[in-house]
């Protein structure tokens, strides 16, 4: 008998001893991810800020002007908050979806106005699919000329490469008027192919949040934004916001005033008016059955029109694609 309670005594201050390594350890591990952080620590996290240079592109001045370019959040919608997005200058938190739109739609009618790239639109069968299941045509895109550098630029040029090599792998069977063309679907899905390389598993956040994101990665490098310090390994894998470098964002206003003029202009010379309204979200959503299914000639269609209901869906067939849950953290 009394052996068997030797052996529950022994058990017993086995057991209190590991937990209190096991605490010891525990407390040690914060420390270390953020507790026991140093000022020394936070301060060389910071060494790392460069002054702005470079070009910044009609991609890069949406993202840092976003309160001029993109609607804001709804409030009615229920998002992840770590899909949210805020404006880098004013804080405002903006809807992601028109976000990567008009990053997209900013990029591209650049390239058409600079001679870059040419649109068309074809005939092909309804999908039958959202957003718009009757839509009776598609719109395409050809590379002309050499891209200027700009992130969502390089990607699409990289897209618009590997497209061409596939098409030329084909060529005894492919319409020879056709080579060259590619839609915009493919294109911008294999562009996001290419950036989600250089994005890690825990910074995405689906293709909305992936392409502002790239766009982002790529005015850090350039020091228009701010890395956040992350002077741990939880800081690592926590979502951080950069902040914008206050001085190089203020030489870029004009800039900003300007692509905002060429997008109206554009607007005002390509387009019908037909996607006008307070909220252009709402406006994709509820098209005129007369843009999905014309019964007039497809090169009568308004391109500014027809750009942005490509482009709408294009992302939206691309998230529906996605799992459903959050990816990352």
């Amino acid at each position: 008998m009394w052996v068997q309670v030797t052996i529950v005594v022994v058990l017993v201050v086995v057991g209190v001893l590991l937990v209190r390594v096991g605490s010891r350890a525990w407390r040690s591990l914060m420390d270390a991810a953020g507790d026991g952080v140093d000022e020394q620590s936070l301060h060389d996290a910071h060494l790392e800020v460069i002054e702005p240079e470079g070009r910044v592109g009609p991609d890069g001045l949406v993202v840092l002007f976003g309160h001029q370019f993109v609607e804001r959040a709804s409030s009615s919608r229920m998002v992840s908050p770590r899909l949210r997005c805020y404006a880098p200058i004013t804080d405002d938190e903006l809807d992601a979806q028109h976000w990567a739109q008009q990053v997209l739609y900013a990029t591209l009618t650049g390239l058409y106005e600079a001679g870059c790239i040419e649109l068309r639109v074809v005939e092909r069968t309804a999908t039958l699919m959202p957003p718009y299941p009757q839509k009776s045509w598609e719109l395409q895109l050809a590379q002309v000329g050499p891209m200027p550098e700009s992130p969502i630029s390089d990607v699409l040029a990289v897209g618009f490469d590997l497209l061409r090599r596939r098409q030329r792998a084909g060529a005894e069977s492919d319409d020879p008027e056709a080579r060259g063309w590619v839609s915009l679907d493919q294109v911008v899905e294999q562009s996001l192919k290419t950036m989600r390389q250089e994005i890690s598993f825990w910074q995405r956040s689906g293709v909305f949040g992936d392409i502002r994101q790239y766009v982002e990665a790529a005015l850090i490098a350039q020091g228009y934004l701010i890395e956040p310090a992350r002077p741990t390994w939880l800081d690592r894998l926590r979502h951080k916001r950069p902040y914008p470098h206050e001085e190089g964002v203020a030489g870029l206003e004009s800039d900003a005033r300007d692509l905002a003029a060429s997008l109206k202009a554009f607007q005002q010379k390509h387009g019908a008016g037909l996607l006008e309204g307070e909220s252009e979200t709402e406006a994709l959503r509820q098209v005129d059955p007369s843009l999905l299914s014309p019964t007039e000639a497809l090169e009568d269609l308004p391109l500014d029109e027809v750009l942005r209901i490509s482009i709408h869906e294009t992302l939206v067939s691309l998230r529906q694609l996605e799992p459903s849950g959050d990816a990352g953290v």
